[in-house]
């Protein structure tokens, strides 16, 4: 995948550290629902992309995944933000958190993975306000479990996604050392990365 074609160095620069607030803010709100686990988290890789390229990014597009996706607005613009992982990754997480004896009900794994999509993308969304100054309202999470071009097709179409780019935040969590790649997508609504960009840095 072409990274970075569409945005300059100063943007590049905003997006870090996007990332870096946010995967503090991350961090903080996973602690709380892992309870005593060690836990780091780290973005190596910040780009906006083309969103067609977008799920060979997360390997063969026939990859099964899970994602959990929300709607953000504000009054200037409106955001998706979508956290993509691993089936297998997602199934490790609800098999370390949820108890024994509850870790085979697919109601009670199907919550947590909305949970903690909703954590993670939420950690985000605050730095996003933090950056801007902006308020925005966020919808409740969904889930979609498929391939990962399926997953990205129906999240683009129920969102009703339109623009040709997005931020695409690459992300390696560690939970007692057990490692999960995932990605954070931001999916600006139609003509928004520009605004957004120019709402970024005034923190």
């Amino acid at each position: 995948m072409e990274s970075n074609e569409f945005i300059t160095e100063e943007q590049q620069d905003l997006l870090k550290e996007l990332a870096n607030i946010g995967v503090g803010n991350a961090v903080t709100a996973l602690s709380s629902m892992l309870e005593d686990q060690k836990i780091n988290m780290a973005v190596p890789e910040v780009m906006v992309a083309p969103l067609q390229d977008v799920p060979d990014s997360f390997g063969d597009p026939e990859n099964l995944v899970a994602a959990t996706y929300c709607e953000a607005e504000c009054p200037v613009m409106g955001l998706v933000l979508v956290l993509v992982l691993p089936f297998e990754a997602a199934q490790k997480m609800v098999e370390r958190i949820l108890p024994d004896d509850s870790s085979d009900s697919n109601e009670m794994a199907q919550s947590l993975l909305m949970e903690l999509g909703n954590i993670i993308t939420g950690a985000y969304l605050n730095a996003l306000s933090f950056m801007t100054g902006l308020t925005f309202q966020a919808s409740p999470p969904r889930l979609g479990i498929d391939m990962a071009g399926a997953v990205m097709g129906t999240v683009i179409a129920e969102t009703k996604t339109v623009d040709d780019q997005l931020i695409l935040l690459k992300t390696e969590l560690n939970v007692e050392d057990n490692g999960i790649d995932g990605s954070v997508l931001i999916l600006p609504d139609s003509g928004s990365l520009k605004t957004l960009f120019e709402h970024l840095g005034t923190f």
